[in-house]
């Protein structure tokens, strides 16, 4: 048997991040958020996200790409989920993202298979499922309408606060830690998370560059360290990706190889 079946699934509160915790708190408690909610799930369907895969993207299957969907069962069964649908989007951006709700599904973007070497697929798709795992896929395809402004055009756009867009983005920076984790739970380790951050931050494998990820941590800890030197560094910080949907990926990495250190990690990993 496959050894990676053999390892225990884990339950996502072992790993969510405590931030995306305390943002998501923090975001449903703000006055306004109940009727958004209401409103969105009065209006929104999932069967139509789904029917815009069917009629627009490539469906990965057992027979389709076996290459890739072959991927999904081991990182599901690890993260304890169901295996969700998989689709391929033709797109120049490396990219890939979840949405739906109670049929959650993933969707890779041809830019992100030209930019990220094979072997690294499957923790992007780990990390894809650590959202459906930490229960983020819902919110996520709201707070993506709010961003795209779709939420306008579905006629609930002026529930929509400055509050509340401010506190979505925060949380799904946030969710992106905790989805982080579970790539790194999948892979037992934080290299793969930290190089496919190089990779998105410049290291295409068609480049051919000998990129250091040494080198890479030091630059994320002399980042950390110039935000710390100032409050107006904390601000400009702020300013700079406050509408952003992902922290930046130096942060990202620098997580990642932090929560590689913990005793948290550790017990999650020998299970």
């Amino acid at each position: 048997m496959n050894e990676i079946y053999e390892r225990c699934s884990i339950d996502s509160d072992r790993y969510v991040h405590d931030s995306d915790k305390k943002a998501l708190k923090a975001l449903t408690a703000i006055p306004g958020f109940t009727p958004l909610l209401r409103g969105f799930m009065k209006i929104w369907s999932e069967r139509q996200l789904r029917i815009a895969n069917m009629a627009s993207n490539i469906k990965i299957t057992e027979k389709q790409l076996p290459e890739y969907y072959d991927m999904l069962p081991p990182i599901c069964h690890r993260l304890g989920i169901r295996v969700p649908e998989l689709y391929l989007e033709l797109d120049p951006s490396a990219n890939a993202y979840t949405s739906g709700d109670n049929e959650p599904f993933i969707v890779l973007t041809s830019g992100l298979l030209e930019t990220v070497p094979h072997e690294y697929i499957p923790t992007v798709l780990a990390h894809e499922c650590g959202h459906i795992a930490c229960h983020h896929v819902l919110y996520h395809t709201m707070g993506e309408m709010i961003i795209n402004g779709a939420a306008q055009l579905l006629g609930f756009g002026s529930l929509i606060s400055l509050p509340i867009q401010v506190a979505f983005y925060y949380w799904m920076r946030c969710s992106e830690l905790s989805a982080d984790r579970a790539a790194m739970v999948y892979d037992g380790c934080a290299d793969k998370m930290i190089d496919i951050c190089m990779r998105l931050a410049g290291a295409d494998k068609d480049i051919g560059l000998n990129i250091d990820r040494n080198l890479f941590m030091a630059q994320a800890v002399e980042y950390k360290d110039m935000i710390k030197e100032s409050a107006w560094n904390k601000t400009l910080e702020f300013l700079t990706i406050s509408h952003s949907s992902h922290p930046f990926l130096a942060v990202r990495a620098y997580e990642c190889n932090q929560w590689a250190k913990t005793k948290q990690f550790l017990r999650i990993n020998s299970i």
